[in-house]
């Protein structure tokens, strides 16, 4: 990975620590920074092409506003883990999706308004994979604050 420059990293730290609640807040950004609102949107744009961004948005407490969350996991045969994970990366309602050295090799994140779209989603992928998945509904939630100090 290339060096990231400081602008970058104060970038990064605004958008992980101090993200401004405004109408335009990349502009609040850019003059926070003291630069360009073109040179912060190019700036935002490439650190997200690079992977370093992967996405910028609220973090909603899914139990708050009545959603259910279950961790999930199958195992999928190698030949169908590329299928599986584009199925997967485009249901909504499915924030995580990774591939783990373990016999259950492919875990996501299920959240759902219903116990019922949940069991409806799990039963789809079954049926289309050939698969059996195992949930494991959140029981209680421990949050930890990650920030990653860039200067």
């Amino acid at each position: 990975m290339d060096k990231l420059e400081d602008i970058d990293k104060k970038l990064l730290d605004v958008l992980q620590n101090q993200f401004p609640i405004a109408v335009d807040p990349f502009r609040v950004i850019a003059d926070e920074l003291d630069i360009s609102f073109s040179d912060a949107a190019g700036r935002i744009e490439s650190l997200k092409e690079k992977g370093i961004i992967r996405r910028i948005g609220a973090v909603i407490n899914a139990d708050s506003v009545g959603y259910k969350s279950t961790l999930c996991a199958c195992k999928m045969p190698e030949h169908k883990i590329s299928e599986f994970a584009e199925v997967v990366n485009n249901i909504p309602y499915i924030t995580h999706n990774y591939v783990r050295d373990h016999e259950l090799n492919i875990w996501f994140t299920l959240t759902t308004p219903s116990i019922e779209d949940r069991g409806r989603i799990i039963k789809e992928l079954e049926a289309a994979f050939h698969i059996i998945i195992s949930c494991m509904p959140t029981q209680k939630v421990y949050k930890i604050r990650v920030s990653f100090e860039m200067e």
